[in-house]
C-alpha cells in the first residue's frame, strides 16, 4: 500500500443521510416559500401553468385565472408580509415546551394570537384591500389551517432534534499493515 493510500485511508470521512437521498433535506424542510406562493395563488385566484414554446423550446411560466381575487395587491403583499413572519425557517426552530401530558399553554396561546391579529388586519383593512365581506372567513380559515400544523413543529423542540435524524456525520480511520516484516507501514 502506497503511502498516500494509507493517509487517504486514515482520514476518510463518511456522510450518512438516514431516510433522506439528497443532501439538501435539510433545506427541503426549512423550505417555506412554496407555502408563501400557495397562498398568494389563492388569494390572486390564479394559478400557474408551466408551459413549452413548441417552437423555440423555451419553458414559460404564466399565471392563468381561477376565479375572482381575494384581494387586491396591496392586500395580497400586506397578507404575504404578515404570514412570512410567522411561516419561516427561523420561527420553525423555536420550541414550545409542553407540560409533558401533551399539553402546550405557548402554543395554544399564540395559535390563538394570530388568529386574533389576523381577523383584525383584515377585518380592519378589508375596504382597502378590496376584500369582500364574505371572503374575510375563508381567507382566516385558508391561512389559519397552515398555521396550525406549522406551528406543531415548535413543540418539545422536535424540529431542531428531528435534524440529528436527517444529517449524520461519522469520521473513520483505518490502519492497514504493511508489506515488510508484519509491522504497520505509516512511514516510507
Amino acid at each position: 500500500m502506497s503511502d498516500q493510500e494509507i493517509e487517504q485511508s486514515l482520514n476518510s470521512v463518511t456522510s450518512n443521510n438516514s431516510g433522506y437521498v439528497s443532501q439538501g433535506a435539510l433545506a427541503i424542510r426549512l423550505e417555506t416559500s412554496k407555502i408563501l406562493e400557495d397562498i398568494e395563488l389563492f388569494l390572486r385566484g390564479c394559478k400557474l401553468v408551466v408551459q413549452q414554446d413548441e417552437a423555440t423550446g423555451e419553458i414559460s411560466t404564466k399565471r392563468v385565472s381561477m376565479g375572482e381575487q381575494k384581494a387586491n395587491d396591496l392586500g395580497v403583499q400586506a397578507i404575504l408580509n404578515y404570514i412570512s413572519v410567522i411561516i419561516n425557517p427561523q420561527v420553525v426552530q423555536g420550541n414550545f415546551p409542553s407540560d409533558g401530558k401533551g399539553m402546550c399553554i405557548m402554543y395554544d396561546k399564540y395559535v390563538e394570537e394570530v388568529n386574533i391579529d389576523l381577523v383584525i388586519l383584515l377585518v380592519t383593512n378589508c375596504y382597502n384591500w378590496k376584500i369582500k365581506d364574505e371572503d374575510i372567513e375563508g381567507i382566516i380559515d385558508g391561512i389559519m389551517k397552515l398555521v396550525i400544523p406549522f406551528m406543531t413543529r415548535l413543540i418539545d423542540n422536535k424540529e431542531r432534534e428531528s435534524y440529528d435524524n436527517t444529517i449524520r456525520h461519522t469520521e473513520s480511520s483505518n490502519v492497514r499493515e504493511g508489506n515488510s516484516g508484519g509491522g504497520l507501514k505509516f512511514f516510507s
